[in-house]
């Protein structure tokens, strides 16, 4: 993994074993291993003077870091399979007016907020964006009495939306930047919870320790 001989091994494993998540992840790691001994090759051959080993080494440390990158997904997705948006949701969830100005916003939410995004509501209350706490910062201090938060926002269509009742696998799936890792649950148009990378990482962890729990029961005499 990610190259076609990786895809190959997946497959062979999968028709081997009949179980498609433990063939990903031993096919992911076995392209961690690859990637790291085409560095270590690549390495050597540099100290000795060859030239192209520092092109080896950067194609190893490519196919070592995005078989890790594979894995972390299988990982992931083995762990969310079967979880809805609702389960994994934050509610409630801390919002702003997107017509509140920077100063009014810093003054009255972005002080006392526990987050470094905050979702945006119009006058019906409706999700309009995201506001990045960090984005916030840039604005310049002399205009920060007149531009609104919604004009520093990620609007409402660069962001992932979902129904409290869609699987989260699926949900996830059409997550392709940053900011969307930061999904709106919305219900009849209104904001009922969001998912951050926070809530998918409790997810994960919960999954870790039940999938221990159950190996070590599974040790225990009968």
């Amino acid at each position: 993994m990610p190259l076609d001989g990786g895809r190959v091994l997946h497959a062979a494993l999968w028709w081997r074993t009949g179980e498609r998540d433990r063939a990903e992840l031993a096919a992911d790691r076995g392209g961690q291993v690859v990637g790291m001994l085409l560095m270590a090759v690549g390495w050597l051959a540099l100290l000795r003077g060859a030239t192209g080993g520092l092109w080896l080494a950067f194609i190893g440390l490519f196919i070592a870091v995005t078989a890790g990158a594979e894995r972390q997904r299988a990982v992931l997705t083995t762990a969310l399979r079967g979880v809805r948006v609702a389960e994994a949701m934050s509610s409630p969830v801390t919002t702003a007016s997107d017509w509140l100005t920077v100063d009014r916003f810093i003054d009255e939410v972005a002080l006392r907020a526990r987050h470094s995004a905050i979702p945006l509501l119009d006058l019906d209350a409706r999700p309009t964006g995201i506001v990045q706490m960090r984005t916030i910062a840039t604005v310049p201090t002399d205009s920060r009495a007149t531009v609104r938060v919604r004009d520093v926002a990620t609007p409402l269509s660069q962001l992932t939306l979902a129904a409290p009742d869609e699987l989260l696998n699926d949900v996830l799936a059409r997550v392709h930047t940053q900011a969307a890792m930061r999904i709106l649950v919305v219900d009849g148009g209104r904001l009922v919870g969001i998912v951050t990378p926070h809530d998918l990482m409790r997810l994960l962890q919960q999954h870790t320790l039940s999938d221990a729990t159950r190996r070590s029961l599974g040790q225990l005499p009968g």
